[in-house]
């Protein structure tokens, strides 16, 4: 191919221009001078009318709302407004401290003799010597049982609730429908609890050999132990877990004349080969623990002169161990939280501390006046004595601080912005909180 190329094509050299390879040719390169063309430059700065005037482009790219998107960023914009404005009347509200009580509505008239209240559910039942009510958060009588009692003590757990006679030998159990059996003892009683399903455990008086009995809805023996409290203590305390099968004594034992505690565990649930029931203990020198109570099935607390405990497990074992350095006036407690009242050591006055049962202290506050009850309902933590009443919440609000204008029988919390259920000597009603 290359071939056919060179004889296809042939170059012939023009005489008006010199060969550069023959030899002594010269060749001259002069420069030619060329001005350069003057190039000026503008700096333009806009003036103030034109600087806030937008390019006409982007005027013709911006598209305006629609009406819909209009509604949909004013609806947003008044409920930012309106959350706002709940939030901050919210806050004024609960952050507070109410001194006034106003009367709402009297739902019951006053009653003779000297009722006592439990919170029962949803419900509320009531307790005087001439028998056990069950009515509602209105005031209607849900029904109603004529039982005679002249010192009635009342214990709750779930769906059952017992009443005794403190020293006498009657109980009559309770459930969401009335009375359910009834149980005689041959001792007096001395301390009673009950489980879920109705099954009553007591401590029966017996000079120096205590007896502890069991009894279901029906009034039959379930377990009966006579304590030899030369060995084992003296029992001043029972609690019965939920199921009913687990129970919890604190005995009272003197070591080289020191007094101390022993909680013994013992399940009813199981048959014991060995006969011995007991599935847990715990000794605590130098303590009296005369209050002990279940949290739930697999968890129990004692409470002492010098704090609490709480036991854990199938096998119960401790967890939490609270040391008070501090006389304990009294204490509450309910299937959250337990509240202590401390008297203060350098100072008038005392103190309250809420824990849970995780030994977390959930608020510490210090306050004035010498209540004789205590209570924990709703998350809050109600004292009261004749008259007076004070109230924390449990994120450690003082919500109340004053007089009630009437004898104070008992306090429960209600539905609604700072509303209670009062009893007193003025009958039930539902108040609120005022300044």
């Amino acid at each position: 191919m290359k071939e056919k190329q060179e004889k296809g094509f042939h170059a012939v050299p023009r005489s008006d221009i010199p060969d550069l390879q023959r030899e002594g040719t010269a060749v001259r390169i002069s420069r030619k001078h060329v001005e350069k063309t003057q190039v000026e430059t503008w700096t333009v700065k806009p003036s103030a009318e034109t600087q806030t005037q937008e390019p006409e482009a982007l005027k013709k790219k911006r598209k305006p709302w629609s009406a819909k998107t209009k509604r949909t960023v004013r609806r947003w914009v008044i409920a930012g407004v309106l959350t706002a404005a709940v939030a901050a009347a919210y806050l004024t509200v609960t952050l507070q401290t109410y001194t006034g009580i106003e009367v709402l509505d009297q739902i019951q008239e006053a009653e003779s003799g000297n009722s006592f209240y439990v919170r029962y559910g949803e419900d509320i039942l009531s307790c005087d010597t001439d028998g056990v009510c069950l009515f509602d958060l209105d005031g209607k009588e849900i029904w109603k049982e004529s039982v005679q009692f002249q010192k009635p003590v009342m214990q709750v757990s779930g769906e059952s609730a017992a009443v005794a006679e403190q020293g006498g030998n009657d109980i009559a159990v309770f459930g969401e429908d009335g009375l359910r059996g009834q149980i005689r003892t041959t001792l007096p009683i001395e301390k009673m609890s009950v489980s879920d399903q109705g099954i009553t455990a007591v401590i029966l008086e017996n000079g120096s050999a205590p007896v502890i009995q069991c009894y279901d809805v029906s009034g039959n023996v379930l377990i009966e132990y006579h304590v030899a409290s030369s060995t084992s203590g003296y029992p001043i305390d029972i609690a019965l877990s939920p199921d009913g099968t687990t129970l919890l004594i604190s005995y009272l034992t003197m070591q080289n004349g020191k007094i101390d505690t022993k909680l013994a565990y013992y399940d009813f649930g199981k048959e014991h080969e060995d006969g011995n029931f007991e599935i847990g203990s715990g000794t605590y020198e130098d303590q009296l623990m005369p209050t002990v109570f279940f949290v739930s099935d697999d968890k129990s607390a004692a409470v002492g002169d010098e704090g609490f405990v709480i036991y854990q497990g199938s096998e119960p074992k401790e967890t939490v161990n609270i040391e008070i350095k501090r006389e304990i006036r009294s204490i509450a407690y309910n299937e959250e939280y337990i509240a202590l009242i401390l008297k203060n050591t350098e100072s008038s006055g005392y103190e309250l501390k809420l824990y849970d049962y995780d030994g977390k202290e959930i608020i510490s506050k210090e306050f004035e006046g010498d209540y004789s009850n205590v209570k924990i309902d709703e998350g809050q933590v109600i004292l009261f004595d004749g008259e007076n009443a004070s109230i924390f919440t449990e994120g450690g609000i003082h919500r109340f601080e004053g007089s009630a204008g009437a004898d104070i029988k008992d306090i429960f919390v209600l539905k609604g912005i700072n509303k209670y259920l009062m009893m007193s000597n003025k009958g039930t009603q539902t108040v609120r909180l005022t300044k």
